[in-house]
């Protein structure tokens, strides 16, 4: 995958942060460590985070067009650049990545990517947080953030992506809490055999505690579609319970059960009004490494197909330290869609899944191997089809010394 539209987009996804790919997936919270009353937490943001890399590396299928697509050795620079502003009641990030993948004597395979992006948070009160984010990526769609949340593995083509999302948690009552949330995603690609699209996702919950180590959330949330074609636009329901449990200061878990209506199914290319929505994950922090496991059903969109499907997603997400200068950082996700193997695109089973592992050259430099594979099912007159990716990166890290994560080459 060429990483520039990643370097900024999915900052949370080496990093371990709480989002996952997936149209919607909580994730459980860990409690955070104690802290002596004696000793405040002073600690702010560096204002800067940068790096700059490039690579060698190899694809077995460029294009991912057919099982036996052209293959060729890649030539990668990339790059990323954030700037952090922080005050006691909140933090905005304004980032911009980029990257370049040449493949030496296929001139008309080489690529770019990227992406610009903000994210904040701000708090109002003690009582009231508000969050939001923006984000614009031109690139292609194997780097197309949007798409790999909904495990959508389509042809590589040109693909403009645009994301917003807003949000506010207030305290209402005794430990209670009240969310609404919005998101919008659109993405477009150069290509007349995909379809443009949109889709439109508000949520309300209630949260209250259940004693001093579980809380329970209701949920609601509805979510309005819109293919670029006519007649096809359809909305979707969805109700469910949350249940989550901390199982010790470094784990928890997560369970979430409910349902989902789409009134016209047929027009959103569904068999069924109804189905059962939810799923479950677990996270754990061990010291430096972190590891969350995910499964989940729902319904959501398949940009690029027209349609929206019923899915199941299974996933796995580690950062593993192995000593002061090693660290392995993992990735895997398997989307089955209800009817896997019917006659389109949509209802293709995929796998993606992004291994790299880092060796540290002292503070500020960092070499590591990059792996990734991407894999679809057959589904109809459409062949299986899966492309292997690797690669090996020198990268110059910023004054934190942090590295700027990204979904390899």
């Amino acid at each position: 995958m060429s990483p520039g539209a990643q370097l900024s987009g999915a900052l949370g996804l080496l990093a371990l942060a709480t989002t996952l790919p997936a149209q919607t997936l909580p994730v459980p919270t860990l409690p955070p460590p104690p802290v002596p009353e004696a000793v405040p937490d002073t600690t702010r943001p560096r204002p800067w985070e940068y790096a700059l890399g490039a690579g060698l590396g190899w694809d077995s299928n460029i294009d991912f067009l057919v099982p036996d697509g052209p293959s060729g050795l890649g030539l990668a620079p990339r790059g990323g650049l954030a700037r952090i502003f922080s005050s006691p009641r909140g933090r905005l990030r304004a980032s911009a990545a980029g990257s370049w993948t040449g493949y030496p004597g296929q001139n008309e395979l080489h690529r770019y990517d990227a992406d610009v992006s903000l994210e904040g948070r701000y708090d109002r009160s003690p009582s009231t947080h508000w969050r939001g984010s923006a984000s614009y990526g031109l690139g292609f769609s194997d780097s197309s953030t949007i798409l790999q949340q909904q495990g959508v593995s389509l042809p590589v083509v040109k693909t403009r992506s645009i994301a917003g999302a807003m949000g506010v948690s207030r305290r209402a009552g005794a430990g209670g809490s009240l969310r609404v949330d919005g998101r919008f995603y659109r993405t477009e690609f150069d290509s007349a055999a995909l379809i443009d699209g949109s889709s439109v996702r508000g949520t309300v919950g209630l949260e209250r505690p259940l004693g001093s180590r579980s809380t329970a959330v209701v949920e609601y949330s509805l979510e309005y579609v819109r293919p670029d074609t006519p007649g096809t636009s359809h909305l979707t329901h969805f109700g469910s319970v949350q249940w989550t449990r901390v199982l010790s200061q470094r784990s928890a878990l997560l369970l979430e059960a409910g349902a989902s209506h789409t009134p016209d199914a047929a027009q959103a290319g569904l068999d069924h009004e109804r189905s059962f929505f939810g799923g479950a994950s677990f996270t754990r922090q061990m010291r430096r490494s972190s590891l969350t496991l995910f499964v989940r059903r729902e319904v959501a969109p398949a940009f690029g197909t027209g349609v929206s499907r019923l899915q199941l997603r299974a996933g796995v997400r580690a950062g593993i330290s192995m000593g002061r200068e090693w660290e392995l950082r993992m990735l895997a996700v398997h989307v089955q869609p209800d009817g896997a193997g019917d006659t389109d695109l949509a209802h293709a089973r995929s796998d993606d899944a992004f291994v790299t592992l880092g060796r540290r050259l002292g503070r500020h430099v960092e070499l590591s191997g990059e792996v990734r594979y991407r894999g679809r099912g057959a589904a109809g007159a459409f062949p299986a089809i899966d492309a292997f990716r690797a690669g090996l990166f020198v990268t110059l890290l910023g004054p934190s010394g942090v590295p700027f994560p990204h979904a390899g080459f």
